[in-house]
């Protein structure tokens, strides 16, 4: 009898040699490896003719939250390889681990994700000790080299023991290390001569564990908690969600190189990658030369022989690639000096090369592998609606009016709650649409469509059970923020998810009178008032609850708006968009909901003129006055408007003030040519300095205006200065970026500088 653990890094090719080794030498009776306990029934679903990557998705679903997790096997798995070694040699096999659904695992996305604390500590260490730049390039030196059976795994034995050390098991591992004892201990009781496959962290705690025991049976998987969904199913799975610099925790980056280096050996791997890389750059039309080629080849056994490589390792070519090809200087580190997702900035030329050592290889589970009943709900729900996703994109158009067309449409919209690729909705009512309503939707088959399915079954086991439980995770996941809480009753309501609509619009209602923020109020009161308009098709115009909630919204708002100072504070475009929302609903909903009106004008009469109030609320009530009506014409309220433009025409205020007036009052001041010449006089009147410090918050004030509006702006200020109106739209379409035309206004302000500075001022002229 004889127990053999193999402490393994998951994903290592390196692990996954020394394990097919192994159980080919032993021929044991019985392969233990870590892997949910709940699958042992299922192990023949792993043996049928799946294509590489693969997982086994695990959820848990109740009232009070929801779990899931991974474990993903590639073909350079050491867990896949002890799979396939044990047919082999005709051992049985089994997982050794908690299922996924466990405490133990709550909050861990991937079972096979590195250990954090001391590990990094450790290896943080040994990093600085052998000049790595991280825990991977340590890797890659001390166990991705060619190396015997032997070396390789007295060093990684050493390797374990030293990042475990005398450290005791937290309230994670303590439950797993026990369960995963008890299984060997029947396992060797059993079976005489078993090889059991860990990650290493586990190895050294697992070590003394008892060899079989007289009493030593097979531990049950404890149950799941009463009133939850639990589940575990295959799902498809691909090198880019396996790569450490897209954010999995198993910490093994290059799934693309890491594949190579298995298949066809680490002396082999470098060429491969390099070959490859080199195609995806020149597809991408990157200029890569042959000389350029050699550089690379150069630079990379360069460093292999400096690091004391018996082979180009991953690292090695990396670096050759970078010291190759780059030909500018880094605004960020290289991406594999660091661990995680690729940092913003990084050069394209690197993020190529990064894809390239990822792969872009995706799974596929082979015909008559199990799935969980979301998927055959949905695929009926397709065919019944002919709504099926073809290879070829298909666009389909949806008029909410019709009721099929609307049965539809929430289909397509659960589809989009639960985030399955494939379904996109190009265009659509945003709530305030008015008159016929229409959709129009692309659909087309992905591949990735079945494997997020499966992970949508976490949810429920229809697709309107699992859209449900979807928003209502979202919900819990809200944090009280108002205006998320508004786009899940909008969303809701799209899906066609009455009851779950209801709890949220009480919790909107709820939410309101505490709201503290004038931009998040806003935004909901947006939502809330495009829901109020629309007509009965979505069941949710004109109800009266969904009315008193506006009703609190709008008089919070106004009380929110009152309450804001800062006289030289910027404008802020989320409280700009809650004055227009507040705008908007006195304009929609006043005789429906009797809101005040003459309230809502004395707050935005005191605003308008108060010294302590933000220069873009200052704009923003002068503009909400005007475009409901208290003026009594458009002369009135220009007149109102170019007085209040000279009380705001300092450099630091002008621009946001506008902004303010222009986003509430856009339609009567293209009829106010008095208040446009106020305007063009006040910038004219600017020095150059002062005008570009302008510059920022009026390019904000006019972006408020489309296109067609600002050619009518343009027609005014030419005409001010003679110019020909006809001419108006060529002053949209800048030749050069604004920020070019900044400094070379700049530098010609230096130039004359200079020049007056010597007496040559005239001649410059």
């Amino acid at each position: 009898m004889g127990l053999t653990i193999l402490g393994v890094r998951h994903h290592s090719p390196a692990c996954a040699r020394l394990v097919g080794r192994t159980i080919a030498l032993r021929k044991p009776g019985l392969v233990l490896i870590e892997g949910p306990a709940d699958m042992n029934g299922r192990i023949g679903e792993l043996h049928l003719p799946h294509e590489l990557p693969i997982a086994i998705f695990s959820y848990l679903a109740d009232s009070h939250h929801s779990h899931s997790s991974w474990s993903p096997f590639c073909a350079h798995s050491p867990e896949w390889v002890a799979m396939r070694a044990a047919e082999e040699v005709g051992a049985a096999v089994r997982f050794m681990d908690l299922p996924a659904w466990h405490p133990a695992f709550w909050g861990v996305r991937n079972r096979y994700a590195d250990r954090p604390g001391r590990a990094e500590r450790i290896a943080a260490r040994l990093c600085a000790r052998f000049g790595a730049s991280d825990v991977d390039a340590l890797w890659d030196h001390l166990f991705e080299q060619p190396l015997s059976p032997e070396e390789l795994e007295a060093r990684l034995r050493s390797y374990f023991i030293e990042l475990r050390g005398d450290e005791e098991a937290d309230e994670r591992d303590g439950p797993r290390e026990a369960f995963m004892a008890r299984c060997l201990e029947a396992a060797v009781r059993e079976a005489g001569e078993v090889v059991a496959v860990c990650g290493g962290w586990h190895a050294p705690a697992l070590e003394g564990t008892a060899r079989a025991p007289e009493n030593a049976s097979w531990p049950e998987p404890p149950s799941p908690p009463e009133g939850s969904r639990v589940g575990s199913y295959l799902v498809a799975f691909s090198f880019h969600r396996l790569d450490s610099f897209t954010g999995y925790e198993s910490g093994m980056p290059s799934p693309a190189y890491q594949d190579a280096s298995f298949r066809d050996g680490p002396e082999r791997a470098a060429d491969l990658l390099l070959e490859r890389t080199i195609e995806r750059l020149r597809r991408r039309k990157q200029s890569v030369s042959p000389a350029d080629v050699i550089a690379v080849s150069v630079m990379a056994e360069g460093l292999r022989r400096m690091r004391g490589h018996a082979a180009v390792s991953r690292i090695d070519l990396l670096d050759g690639l970078s010291s190759g090809l780059l030909k500018d200087a880094l605004d960020v580190p290289l991406p594999w000096t660091y661990r995680g997702t690729i940092l913003p900035r990084t050069d394209p030329l690197l993020v190529e090369i990064m894809a390239a050592f990822s792969g872009d290889r995706v799974g596929r589970l082979a015909p008559g592998t199990p799935h969980p009943p979301l998927i055959e709900d949905v695929r009926a729900e397709l065919e019944r609606h002919d709504i099926v996703p073809t290879r070829a994109p298909r666009t389909v158009n949806l008029a909410l009016a019709e009721l099929e067309d609307l049965h539809r449409s929430r289909i397509l919209h659960r589809l989009a709650v639960l985030r399955i690729p494939g379904f996109l909705r190009e265009r659509g009512p945003t709530w305030a649409t008015e008159g016929e309503i229409h959709e129009i939707w692309v659909l087309v088959h992905r591949l990735e469509a079945e494997g997020a399915l499966i992970e949508a079954a976490a949810y429920g086991a229809t697709l309107e059970a699992a859209a449900a439980a979807r928003l209502e995770a979202e919900l819990l996941g809200a944090g009280g923020r108002l205006s998320r809480i508004a786009d899940l009753l909008s969303a809701a309501t799209f899906v066609g998810l009455d009851s779950l609509a209801a709890r949220i619009l009480s919790d909107v209602a709820r939410s309101v009178g505490a709201e503290p923020s004038l931009a998040e109020l806003g935004a909901a009161l947006t939502e809330l008032l495009g829901l109020f308009r629309h007509d009965a098709l979505l069941g949710v115009a004109g109800a009266p609850a969904l009315g008193e909630v506006i009703q609190a919204a709008f008089e919070r708002g106004l009380w929110l708006f009152e309450g804001i100072v800062g006289n030289t504070l910027s404008a802020d475009e989320g409280q700009l968009r809650a004055v227009l929302a507040l705008r908007d609903t006195l304009r929609h909903a006043e005789e429906a909901l009797g809101l005040d009106r003459a309230r809502a004008h004395s707050v935005m009469l005191r605003r308008s003129s108060d010294a302590e109030a933000p220069p873009a609320l200052r704009g923003a009530a002068l503009g909400f006055l005007w475009s409901t009506g208290y003026y009594e014409n458009d002369d009135a309220g220009s007149d109102a408007g170019a007085a209040a433009v000279r009380r705001a025409s300092l450099p630091s205020t002008i621009g946001d003030f506008l902004a303010g007036l222009f986003l509430l009052a856009r339609e009567p001041i293209l009829r106010s040519p008095g208040l446009i010449a106020a305007v063009d006089s006040a910038l004219e009147e600017m020095e150059h300095d002062q005008f570009l410090v302008s510059l920022p918050a009026l390019r904000l004030a006019f972006a408020f205006f489309p296109p067609a509006e600002k050619e009518v702006l343009a027609r005014q200020a030419l005409a001010l200065h003679g110019g020909d109106p006809a001419t108006a739209r060529t002053f949209l379409r800048a030749e050069v970026a604004p920020q070019i035309v900044a400094r070379g206004m700049a530098l010609e302000a230096e130039v004359s500088r200079i020049a007056r500075r010597y007496g040559l001022h005239e001649e410059a002229e």
